[in-house]
C-alpha cells in the first residue's frame, strides 16, 4: 500500500525532476528527469508503480486541475500549504480592503481547522462581504463588459471554495494516514539542492548523475 506525495522540483531552467514518496515508509518510490511539469508526467509515473503491483491507496500533491478529475477513485489530499501560499498571493494587492485582511486571517487557519469550522468562517465572510465582492466597474471593456472590480479577493476565495472536496481529504479517510501538506518531499528537495550546491560547477550530465544517485539512494 502506498500513499504516494508527488512534486516536481526545478534546477534552473533546464530540467527538473519528477519525485512520488511513499509517506508510510518515506521511501522515494519513482522519479523521472522532467523538462516541464505535466499531468501526463504524474499519470505515467503511477501507472508505471501499478503495472509494479503496488496499490495507491492515497495521494498528497499540489493540486493541478488536469490531475485531480483523473484520480476521482483515488482519495486525493491537495497540499493545505501550497493552497494557503496560492490565496495570499492573490491577496497581497488588495491587502488594504476590509474584505480582504479578513480573508487573509481565515486563510492562515486552514492548516489548523476542521473542515466544518474553516468552510463555517468562509461562509460567513462571504455573506458579510457579498455586497463588496458583486461591485463592477462603472466602465466597460473592449467587449462591452463591467468587469468585477475586486478580482484579486474573488480569486482567493474562489481557490479556496473550489477545492473545498481535496482540502481535506485526510479527514473524511483518518484510518489512511494521509499527509495534508507535500512538506516531506519539501524537505527532501531542500536536502538535495543543498547537497548539489556542495558541487558547483557539475556539468548538467553529472548534475543529473548526482540527483538520480542521491533519490536511488533514498529509494532504500
Amino acid at each position: 500500500m502506498l500513499n504516494l506525495i508527488m512534486d516536481v522540483t526545478f534546477f534552473g531552467r533546464n530540467f527538473g525532476v519528477l519525485v512520488l514518496m511513499d509517506s508510510l515508509s518515506g521511501n522515494v518510490v519513482y522519479h523521472q528527469i522532467v523538462k516541464t511539469e505535466k499531468d501526463d508526467y504524474y499519470k505515467i509515473a503511477m501507472n508505471k508503480l501499478r503495472e509494479k503491483g503496488d496499490k495507491i491507496q492515497a495521494i498528497t500533491c499540489d493540486g493541478r486541475r488536469g490531475l485531480l478529475k483523473d484520480l476521482l477513485n483515488t482519495p486525493t489530499q491537495m497540499c493545505q500549504f501550497h493552497r494557503v501560499a496560492m490565496v495570499m498571493r492573490k491577496l497581497r494587492k488588495n491587502h488594504q480592503s476590509e474584505a480582504g485582511k479578513a480573508l487573509k486571517v481565515i486563510a492562515k487557519t486552514l492548516k489548523s481547522s476542521h473542515k466544518a469550522e474553516f468552510y463555517r468562517r468562509l461562509h460567513y465572510w462571504y455573506l458579510e462581504h457579498q455586497e463588496f465582492l458583486n461591485e463592477r466597474s462603472e466602465k466597460a471593456n473592449e467587449r462591452g463588459y463591467f468587469p468585477y472590480k475586486h478580482r484579486y479577493i474573488r480569486g482567493a476565495y474562489a481557490r479556496l471554495k473550489r477545492y473545498e472536496k481535496y482540502l481535506f481529504t485526510y479527514e473524511k479517510y483518518p484510518e489512511l494516514n494521509i499527509e495534508k501538506t507535500t512538506n516531506r518531499i519539501e524537505g527532501l528537495f531542500s536536502e538535495l539542492k543543498r547537497k548539489l550546491n556542495n558541487h558547483n560547477g557539475l556539468t548538467k550530465k553529472r548534475k543529473i548523475m548526482f540527483i538520480q544517485d542521491f533519490l536511488n539512494k533514498k529509494s532504500c
